[in-house]
Order: structure tokens, then C-alpha cells, then sequence
């Protein structure tokens, strides 16, 4: 199973999100899992070194990172997206993708067995991924939402809007912000994460079959 998670805007929560869904999915399969860094900032949010360029270093006991991210102060690393692609199909193990904000390379489309999109009750990011959906620019399976109070949009609003079901709702929780300040994200899922996936890592867990090599 390869899942890609994307946003059309930052600080919608795609990085947590995916790392949370990850680690979940991972614990879940015998032969542990992966979870793959476009965007940069899964290492820091999880509380680990930043690994070598494309080599996979332990999360904790049952999760890998990979990371082709550009790296601050380096000179951008091309990757040959077909070949990574094809890497990322040959493991017997889950993977999750962030994509953060950016553009989903072709290869990673085709290899993905779910799409979602990760957004918070908020009126620019529903704007945004409405106006990129409407000119094909964002596919995706199905939304997972980070519930906050206060907000005037609800869940309902955004799956309206978009034309496209809620797969999970997570409540926004101080508890949350505190486990990945303090660098424990990789060693317990905070309730709230928990509690919002569980029922979609179900649904994930279940076998699909696998999508040929490109």
C-alpha cells in the first residue's frame, strides 16, 4: 500500500499528519513500514537527525524515513523520479508519502494506491484546493480534515465544496504541538491522532494488489 498525503496550502498539518499515519500503518504490518520526506520537515517534526540523502534511517522499531527533500543550504540533489518510484514499489511493506505543498511527480501518481488530501477548516486552504481541483491540479481519494474550534467551516462545509468524502477527522489538540516541540513524536502517537486514523489505518491495512514496476 502507497498513500500520498498533500495539502494545497502550509500549516495545514500534511507533515504530522503523514508521520502519525505512517507509524500507525507501520506497527500494524509484520515487516514494519516507510515513510518518505518531499517536503523537508519530517526528520525535525519527529525528533531524529536528518538522515543521509535517499538512505533509510530508523524511525523508531517498525518505521523508516527517506528523504529526497532539498536540503537548506545545499545544492538541490536530482533524483531520477521513476527510479525511486519504482524503489518504493518493490518494498513488502507500507509506505506513506508527504508531498507537503508541492507538485506530485508523475511516477509517484501512478504508484499510489490512495491520494488524500490534508486540510484544516480554514476559508484560503478550501480556496485553494478548490480552485486547483477544479483545473485537475490536485486528484485525490478523499480529504482528512484537522478539526479546530471556533472555526466557521466545518468538515461537512469542506466535503461539500470539494465534492469529495471526509476519510477522517482529527481534532486539533494542544497535546499534539507539545510531543513534537519536545521531540517524542516518534516514540507515541498523541490520543488525538490516534484517535482520528484508526479507522482509516483499518481500512489501509487491508491488502490491495500491488501496482506493477514502471
Amino acid at each position: 500500500m502507497i498513500v500520498v498525503c498533500r495539502s494545497p496550502k502550509g500549516g495545514s498539518g500534511t507533515t504530522i499528519t503523514s508521520a502519525a499515519l505512517a507509524m500507525m500503518l507501520a506497527a500494524q504490518h509484520r515487516g514494519g513500514g516507510y515513510i518518505v520526506d518531499l517536503a523537508g520537515e519530517l526528520a525535525p517534526a519527529l525528533g531524529i537527525p536528518d538522515p543521509p540523502d535517499t538512505q533509510p534511517v530508523d524511525v523508531n522499531a517498525s518505521l523508516k524515513l527517506l528523504s529526497f527533500a532539498p536540503r537548506e543550504l545545499r545544492t538541490p540533489v536530482e533524483h531520477n523520479w521513476k527510479e525511486v518510484a519504482n524503489q518504493l514499489l518493490s518494498y513488502d511493506a507500507p509506505v506513506v508519502i508527504d508531498v507537503g505543498t508541492g507538485e506530485l511527480n508523475e511516477s509517484f501518481e501512478r504508484i499510489a494506491n490512495r491520494t488524500f488530501l490534508v486540510l484544516r477548516p480554514c476559508y484560503l486552504a478550501l480556496r485553494k484546493a478548490s480552485n486547483k481541483m477544479s483545473h485537475g491540479y490536485l486528484r485525490n481519494d478523499g480529504i482528512i480534515v484537522l478539526e479546530e474550534s471556533g472555526r466557521a467551516l466545518t468538515p461537512t462545509d469542506i466535503s461539500t465544496v470539494l465534492k469529495t468524502p471526509i476519510v477522517s477527522t482529527i481534532k486539533v489538540d494542544p497535546s499534539v504541538s507539545r510531543a513534537v516541540d519536545a521531540g517524542l513524536l516518534s516514540s507515541r502517537i498523541p490520543a488525538a491522532l490516534n484517535e482520528g486514523l484508526r479507522a482509516l489505518v483499518e481500512v489501509l491495512s487491508i491488502p490491495v494488489p500491488k501496482k506493477a514496476f514502471l
